[in-house]
């Protein structure tokens, strides 16, 4: 068997919204119809239907008002397809021209489980040339055939310099239903579920705020999507220093909302 070596989990903060979603984006061309339908965030997600469009098609898109995401390092977003897709099938592009014609951003989605929605995180190639993004797209890579194809919450995250080092703890509650009928057995059923746990590492910035909401990505590998994914907020914040000079901060989190779990 394989062992997996953790070398890649990241922390990160400082949201810039890109798109919100509630309003339809442009249809990437033909053999594709675009609407909103029900969000995950907000009221609505933008959604596109495809109809037999082929491979390495652009599904939809959005023009925006330009962005510098130079400073940023990735990018989030809730992702949902009516077919089973695997890493790489479907990607976000990012565009320096409002059309999204030719992106300078070509960003991998993880696998994705048939009517699923799931929380994306992809790293930018280069965000040094990602200066005046002017529009954000979802595109096909594979012929994924028809299918309907939703995107909410498109967000620029800054990752937290110096983490070295996270714990995690992923619970469910347990909930005594033991009556008269049991016959002196305990008898349970699952509750609520929740995640909390801590990161930590050298100081590189301003600290964060107790309070503050950061994005988690988890990672156990240096294997894109072998990450745990969520958002959380900080409940701890404990620096410390030594005569050696280097100072440290390890941080509690409170886990809000759905945890996406790591792909094999």
């Amino acid at each position: 068997m394989t062992h997996i070596s953790g070398k890649n989990g990241r922390v990160y903060s400082s949201a810039l919204l890109v798109d919100n979603c509630e309003s339809v984006w442009t249809t990437g061309g033909a053999g594709n119809a675009v609407s909103t339908v029900a969000g995950k965030v907000g009221t609505y997600c933008v959604r596109d239907t495809t109809t037999s469009i082929g491979a390495n098609a652009l599904l939809q898109y959005k023009a925006i008002s330009s962005l510098n995401l130079s400073a940023y390092d990735a990018i989030y977003a809730w992702i949902r397809s009516s077919v089973t897709t695997a890493a790489g099938d479907l990607q976000i592009a990012l565009d320096d021209t409002n059309t999204c014609a030719s992106p300078i951003e070509t960003l991998n989605i993880g696998a994705l489980t048939a009517a699923t929605w799931k929380q994306c995180v992809c790293r930018l190639a280069a965000p040094a040339s990602d200066t005046a993004i002017l529009a954000v797209g979802l595109k096909q890579i594979t012929d994924l055939a028809d299918g309907t194809f939703d995107v909410d919450d498109v967000e620029a995250l800054a990752e937290i310099d110096g983490i070295k080092a996270w714990s995690l703890d992923y619970t469910a509650d347990t909930l005594e239903t033991t009556d008269f009928g049991s016959a002196g057995v305990k008898e349970y059923i699952i509750g609520g579920s929740g995640w909390s746990g801590s990161f930590d590492g050298f100081k590189d910035g301003v600290p964060l705020s107790i309070g503050s909401e950061v994005y988690l990505t988890l990672g156990e590998s240096a294997t894109a999507y072998q990450a745990w994914i969520g958002k959380a907020i900080i409940t701890g914040a404990h620096p410390n220093t030594s005569s050696d000079g280097i100072v440290t901060y390890s941080y509690d989190y409170q886990g809000t909302g759905e945890l996406g779990v790591p792909g094999a």
